[in-house]
């Protein structure tokens, strides 16, 4: 998979097979977009996650909770980049804690991106239904958000891409 060939570069791709993974790091490389690699594994709450993603995301200052990790990854002046940005994220399962905490905050970070046109790309390798479920309630509230009077256009649900395993690549091509 490459950079050019995701007509979806606003969206969250969900189940991306690992090897797909490493061609699409070494294209949005090429692409001089940034990569970030996140690994949710082994995260226990909320504050974990939040220290996890001002460590990973070199935030120019302290902060603290969810609103503030929003605020800042949809920003990212500190990196000045504008060819964008590919977001790998590992350990976002089923049973983790963490999926529920952090799917949520997914599309409205992807939905700011948008508004700039600055591609915001985040390729999951898992897929499932409470990381789906996570990911409707959140574009559900987005697309109520967009509704309101005095939203900024264009504000509303983004894409969620879901990848077929190998095994179901292999069921479809017969």
């Amino acid at each position: 998979m490459k950079i050019d060939e995701i007509s979806k570069q606003f969206a969250v791709h969900l189940g991306v097979a690992e090897s797909l993974l490493d061609h699409l790091k070494d294209d949005a490389r090429l692409h001089r977009m940034m990569v970030f690699e996140l690994d949710l594994s082994g995260l226990a709450d909320v504050s974990a996650l939040c220290q996890y993603l001002e460590s990973e995301f070199m935030y120019p200052y302290r902060t603290v909770g969810l609103d503030a990790a929003i605020d800042l990854i949809s920003d990212l002046e500190w990196f000045g980049s504008t060819q964008g940005y590919l977001v790998v994220v590992r350990g976002a399962t089923d049973t983790s804690p963490m999926t529920s905490v952090f799917a949520p905050f997914l599309p409205p970070i992807i939905d700011m991106w948008r508004k700039q046109d600055i591609p915001f790309i985040i390729a999951i390798d898992e897929k499932g239904v409470q990381l789906e479920a996570a990911l409707a309630v959140a574009n559900a509230e987005m697309e109520e958000i967009g509704r309101r009077p005095g939203t900024q256009p264009g504000t509303g649900p983004v894409e969620v891409v879901i990848h077929p395993t190998e095994r179901e690549r292999n069921t479809q091509g017969r």
